[in-house]
């Protein structure tokens, strides 16, 4: 065997195959520790991908309790307000009733006091007729009077009202909504 000089290396044959071994493992590690990252970052998007799905569901949850309550309200208030329609219904129908019967009355007492007085053929005769006109014709317009303002409660004002507000306040938060878009 030729022994070495100090100018020549000696050669390691093992050292470089064992060179190639490590650098292999070295690879192999990376490559391992690249998967196991990319792993868990999957898992981590997975994670949050799921934690939004779950806050969708809550939040959609929550929108639809609100508005099964907003609807129950507003139908309360519609029955409330329809009870309260009904009752002025009542009234009206039943002012109605008295007033054809007090027109018809007043029509017959004026024919009357007409026949009355012409019967005593005195001065005043015209002046008396006005005069249990004009009561007659007090008592009916009074009588008109109630009958509009019964008739005016009748429109469903606070159902109206409580349903204009839902809406502005939807149409509001839908104004914040697509502002923060």
């Amino acid at each position: 065997m030729i022994e070495p000089t100090r100018d020549q290396p000696e050669a390691e044959p093992q050292g470089a195959a064992s060179g190639e071994q490590q650098s292999e493992q070295q690879s192999e590690q990376q490559s391992e520790q690249q998967s196991e990252q990319q792993s868990e970052q999957q898992s981590e998007q997975q994670a949050d991908q799921e934690a939004v799905s779950e806050a969708l569901v809550q939040q959609t949850a929550a929108w639809l309790e609100q508005i099964a309550s907003a609807s129950g309200e507003l139908l309360r208030l519609f029955r409330l307000e329809w009870k309260l329609t009904l009752g002025d219904a009542k009234r009206v129908l039943l002012l109605g009733v008295i007033l054809i019967p007090l027109l018809l009355f007043a029509w017959l007492l004026l024919s009357a006091l007409l026949g009355w007085w012409a019967w005593q053929a005195t001065q005043s005769v015209s002046l008396a007729l006005l005069t249990a006109l004009a009561l007659q014709l007090l008592c009916a317009g009074l009588l008109a009077r109630q009958i509009g303002i019964y008739q005016r409660s009748q429109g469903f004002r606070r159902t109206r009202a409580h349903l204009k507000r839902l809406m502005q306040g939807a149409d509001d938060e839908a104004k914040a909504t697509d502002g923060r878009d």
